[in-house]
């Protein structure tokens, strides 16, 4: 018997429950005990603990008002999960799982609580489940593509970006402010909070682009300082690939160490083989051209006033 259910029949209450839901309800909820299993082998966080969680997370969607309401009071819940099922359902299934199944692992019914608005301070777990529920397979919304690229190298970001576009979806609909509830408006300042503290200065960020490209073999690597001439951007790193193929590689390099600082491109553009990468990383835009295309467009001409640091070969 799994220590995480306490007693031998409450797998089988879940499974039960689990297969009196709706077939909507049934095959969104695998989608996100699916996600939630591989983000929680990703993270290095409990898979099992994802798993029941994810299961567990909708237990109370879909149910009549009228009877969500007769559990917001049994249960003792705040009235303003009254008429509110959107809110309330996550709760109700954390207090079903307290009170009906005997399940005491708090990280389980904090995941299971928290999934729909997130809090902050969440932890791994609530995290996983929370993200796991926004970009499951069936979920179809502009941005979630976005999140789901985001969403293997940096959690924090995708869930702040959840948490941000929920937040303007309901400003948009004309939710006013105080309306929010104030778990998902705490969860995105505390995240928000979190990614600033994690950010570099845009001279680490051109260091690192600069060692990336020197470690991976590029040529002619030069830094061009451009904060005094520009509004775009303060840095540009050049370098030069001796194919279009080292072209292509020096930028997956580039972007796979900007990934494990939790940095990400605004976009990347030249990707097809043009013999000039461009990356946006806000304050330093990275260019990587085969030999030909940067004699062409001699950048450093361009910004020949600035500060110019060339990085020679040894």
């Amino acid at each position: 018997m799994n220590s995480i259910y306490n007693s031998e029949d409450i797998e089988k209450r879940i499974q039960d429950v689990f297969n009196g839901m709706s077939e909507k309800r049934r095959v969104h909820t695998e989608g996100v005990m699916a996600e939630a299993k591989r983000l929680a082998a990703i993270y290095g966080a409990d898979e099992e603990k994802a798993w029941i969680a994810a299961k567990c997370h909708d237990f109370f969607r879909g149910k009549e008002i009228d009877n969500l309401n007769t559990l917001v009071k049994k249960y003792g819940l705040p009235d303003k999960y009254l008429d509110n099922a959107n809110l309330a359902h996550g709760k109700l299934a954390a207090e079903f799982l307290k009170r009906e199944l005997g399940i005491t692992d708090q990280e389980i019914i904090d995941a299971v609580s928290y999934h729909t608005t997130g809090r902050s301070g969440m932890s791994l777990l609530e995290k996983i489940v929370f993200i796991a529920d926004a970009i499951e397979p069936g979920r179809d919304y502009p941005g979630v593509d976005e999140i789901r690229r985001i969403v293997d190298k940096d959690i924090d970001k995708a869930c702040l970006m959840s948490l941000e576009g929920t937040i303007k979806h309901l400003k948009d609909a004309g939710v006013p402010d105080d309306a929010i509830d104030r778990d998902t408006i705490e969860a995105a300042e505390f995240l928000k909070s979190a990614e600033k503290e994690k950010l570099m200065t845009s001279k680490e960020m051109a260091d690192l682009a600069v060692t990336t490209l020197d470690a991976k073999k590029g040529r002619d690597i030069t830094l061009i300082d451009i904060a005094e001439k520009s509004s775009f951007a303060d840095y540009l790193v050049l370098a030069t690939g001796g194919s279009n193929r080292q072209v292509a590689a020096l930028t997956d390099d580039v972007e796979e160490a900007f990934a494990k600082a939790g940095q990400f491109p605004k976009s990347i553009e030249g990707k097809n083989g043009t013999g000039w990468v461009l990356m946006d990383l806000g304050d330093i835009i990275v260019n990587i051209f085969d030999e030909d295309t940067r004699n062409k467009y001699s950048i450093e001409k361009v910004w020949g006033d600035c500060p110019i640091t060339r990085f020679t070969e040894e």
